[in-house]
């Protein structure tokens, strides 16, 4: 795993930040999130959190995180969309021009500019080891898909797609692009250097892939997916796909909420960044406990619980992976936030949607409005 941490794996993101900034209650009074590149913590400063945590073990990954709030800080929207690359066409020389103006750490300043000139100074957002490996997938899917598969990105509403979809999609090229590339071997080859977390869910993961595109495809518009852009195009080309930081209301509320946050940017596992503190009242940890050995993901919720304020909530995402926590002193609350993860944009992400998501409040001396809700404690070993 260790190597696998050593490069800028995502520069865009692989999850819609959407469900924790739905469910974040406003003013909390201490946030702490895996950084990942920033762009999944970003937007949760919109909710005007006292303080924010943003940890993470990858030095490449943290630099990318403090250029994004030093992005949101010391420029406006209209830069910062321009600088990431969301907006195509930006010249090299703005590019390098913000980043010569930019406010950030000695390290972080020599670090980016090696970085970026490495790769001509192309869009931020596809610098990571996943977009670069997306970008590869889809010159692939041009080749077995052709024109056929990217014009379903066309169809102006889910009933258009649907029927295009059924009768015009090319779903046996697909299929077999998906038996090509959605396998361990091939992701742990392009990306994971042997990192890719075994798949425990029981069913081959060609189905697994192939049913989760299935009902993205029949449920949800597929422009409004930046991964399923990613996947066809190796670029993100309609603004309905863009991720939340790219709202400007977000963006504007978060640059202003960030006056009168405390952030700070640590290194360091995200258990061990916690155990250092007792007021945490939101813990995103993405997927990471899929990473952790066995014995380590089935304690992360117990490690964490000294750390934790009243009625803290934490959010756990599986992918092929699911990690089975010790929920002792939690109760399971997802079923309480399904029409948020309803809504969560069709991104990587969005193959959580099988393995699931798991939300847990700690503790489970929850109140009688709560048992009127139907809140249930999670036992031990739930999911």
């Amino acid at each position: 795993m260790a190597d696998y941490f050593q490069q800028l794996n995502y520069a865009l993101g692989d999850e819609d930040t959407a469900l924790e900034y739905a469910i974040l209650p406003a003013r909390a009074r201490h946030v702490i999130g895996v950084a990942g590149s920033g762009g999944r913590l970003l937007p949760l400063l919109a909710r005007s959190p006292t303080r924010m945590t943003c940890t993470d073990i990858s030095a490449p990954q943290l630099a990318f995180t403090r250029l994004r709030f030093a992005l949101l800080e010391q420029t406006d929207h209209e830069t910062f969309m321009d600088f990431m690359g969301y907006r195509a066409g930006t010249q090299v020389s703005r590019r390098q021009s913000i980043l010569q103006q930019l406010d950030v750490p000695r390290a972080d300043r020599r670090w980016l500019a090696e970085f970026f000139q490495a790769r001509q100074w192309q869009a931020p957002i596809y610098m990571g080891a996943f977009e670069q490996t997306l970008q590869r997938l889809a010159k692939v899917n041009r080749l077995l898909t052709g024109k056929a598969g990217r014009e379903i990105f066309q169809c102006r509403d889910l009933d258009e797609q649907t029927s295009y979809y059924r009768s015009r999609f090319p779903l046996k090229r697909w299929r077999a692009l998906i038996a090509l590339l959605g396998n361990a071997a091939v992701l742990n080859s392009l990306l994971y250097k042997g990192s890719f977390p075994r798949n425990n869910l029981g069913i081959n993961s060609r189905e697994v892939y192939l049913g989760i595109f299935h009902s993205l495809f029949t449920t949800q518009v597929v422009r409004e997916s930046f991964f399923l852009q990613m996947l066809f195009f190796g670029e993100l080309r309609d603004p309905q796909g863009f991720p939340l930081e790219c709202e400007p209301k977000i963006f504007d509320k978060a640059r202003e909420a960030l006056q009168q946050c405390e952030l700070r940017v640590v290194q360091a596992d995200i258990l061990e960044c916690a155990a250092s503190h007792t007021d945490i009242d939101f813990v995103s940890l993405s997927d990471v406990p899929s990473f952790m050995p066995k014995a380590t993901g089935a304690s992360v919720l117990q490690r964490l619980r000294p750390s934790l304020a009243e009625a803290a909530l934490t959010v756990i995402r599986g992918h092929l992976h699911v990690v089975r926590p010790d929920c002792a002193g939690f109760c399971d609350t997802t079923a309480e936030y399904q029409a948020a993860i309803a809504r969560e944009k069709p991104n990587s992400g969005v193959c959580r949607s099988i393995a699931g998501h798991l939300l847990c409040r700690h503790p489970d001396e929850y109140s009688a409005t709560d048992r009127q809700l139907g809140e249930t404690p999670c036992p031990s070993g739930a999911r």
